[in-house]
């Protein structure tokens, strides 16, 4: 199996080590976290998120938008709170100030002061007891809307060649580019969706056609595919495929 980048999907990283049993299962023993700090960033993520100044998808893109640098070094949670951290700087939710007078205070008293405990909690704070209840509701992106998919069932479809974000130059787009022109099968239909290519530019949510396509892995991989009969299956937006007739 090949290791993707997952800002944008890129191939070439090398291959992924998967620990395998003696009869080839995989044997995964790996934590939900594997450090007490990755769940609290993925708290404080799903918190912030809560106060509703953002969707999904402008997060993910803010994650996108981390310099080279920074996203190429740091960890999965890290690049979640750099992306949070400008997020709430840019809704003028959080000032630098104010991140700069916390930074001095952790790094005088440690990380278990209580710097809020006389702060007075927003309405719009999500308190634990809640969390349960408000995960469960889920954030389910199909929608209703009077539109017939064009493709069907089985027919062949490529992939475009180029980010199909026709907003924002460079902007934020759920096709992967090791996908790109490589030629699948639509394998099933599933509604129509919330289209992040807009979405996450704060464009409206724009529900389009969203499909799973099914690629061989020879097709994607070439020589470097552990098995030509393999197939991985993405689900695309519509605007993301052509015809192979055309």
């Amino acid at each position: 199996m090949s290791r993707l980048h997952d800002m944008g999907g890129r191939f070439g990283d090398g291959p992924i080590p998967i620990p395998r049993k003696k009869n080839n299962e995989i044997d995964n023993h790996e934590p939900t976290f594997k450090y007490d700090w990755h769940a609290k960033a993925w708290a404080i993520t799903l918190a912030a998120g809560a106060l509703g100044e953002w969707n999904l998808d402008i997060s993910r893109h803010y994650r996108e938008c981390l310099p080279p640098k920074d996203y190429m070094n740091y960890s999965y949670y890290e690049k979640w709170l750099a992306a949070l951290t400008n997020l709430l700087v840019d809704k003028n939710l959080v000032s630098l100030e104010e991140l700069k007078k916390v930074i001095d205070l952790v790094e005088k008293k440690g990380l278990n002061f209580d710097a809020n405990k006389s702060e007075k909690l927003d309405k719009r704070t999500w308190l634990a007891k809640d969390v349960q209840k408000t995960l469960g509701w889920g954030g389910p992106s199909i929608r209703e809307i009077n539109v017939s998919p064009i493709y069907k069932i089985n027919e062949k479809v490529v992939a475009v060649k180029y980010s199909p974000n026709e907003d924002v130059n460079g902007g934020h787009t759920r096709l992967p580019s090791y996908v790109m022109g490589r030629e699948g099968i639509i394998y099933s239909y599933n509604g129509s969706h919330v289209f992040p290519d807009k979405n996450a530019h704060a464009k409206g949510e724009n529900p389009l056609p969203l499909y799973t396509v099914e690629f061989k892995a020879s097709e994607l991989w070439g020589v470097s595919a552990e098995d030509n009969n393999d197939s991985i299956y993405l689900d695309l937006w519509e605007p993301y495929l052509r015809s192979k007739k055309t």
